[in-house]
């Protein structure tokens, strides 16, 4: 399943790509959050200039799925300077005494070299789970975005080879389009 602006796809491969104006699309919450590295990361600002993927973890039980995502994501564009992505846990449920012991958990079980594209995020949750129409607690939620933080395409779940090569198709598209307008 895949969402273009809004609409519902099935099988996307079959069915001819949607267009809708940027001016309908919805942008993601501005968000200030620490990448496990320590990096502040400013969202949409870090973004500028850039397409965005952003892989979103709404309960304990996604982290397979957004490892899986942030592993071939990093994969495919972890030196890209055009292409930025992030995995992002929503932490705004976890009560705050415990962020602190749930985030250097989090921390220990993650490479150094992918601790600087984890970024926690503390606030904003329900926006976030409207933009992601959020419906499966146990899923990844991910977001392609453009410079400006407008979400351009998205899917959920795993991260198969077909909808990772839609991530990639759609990529590839964005930064066609932004080296054509230059």
């Amino acid at each position: 399943m895949a969402l273009v602006g809004g609409s519902m796809l099935l099988g996307a491969s079959l069915l001819p790509a949607q267009s809708t104006p940027a001016s309908s699309m919805k942008r993601i919450p501005a968000v200030r959050g620490n990448s496990l590295a320590g990096t502040e990361v400013v969202l949409p600002d870090a973004l500028r200039g850039k397409v965005g993927v952003l892989v979103l973890g709404f309960s304990r039980g996604s982290q397979g799925q957004v490892t899986t995502w942030g592993r071939r994501l990093a994969a495919e564009w972890k030196d890209s300077a055009s292409v930025v992505y992030y995995e992002m846990p929503m932490l705004a449920g976890v009560p705050r005494l415990l962020r602190g012991v749930v985030t250097r958990s989090m921390k220990s079980s993650i490479p150094e070299r992918a601790q600087s594209r984890f970024v926690p995020i503390t606030s904003d949750e329900d926006a976030w789970r409207a933009l992601a129409h959020y419906s499966k607690g146990d899923d990844a939620y991910v977001l392609v975005v453009d410079g400006d933080g407008r979400v351009i395409w998205q899917t959920e779940g795993e991260a198969t080879d077909a909808a990772f090569g839609e991530v990639k198709e759609r990529v590839a598209g964005m930064r066609g389009a932004s080296e054509g307008r230059n």
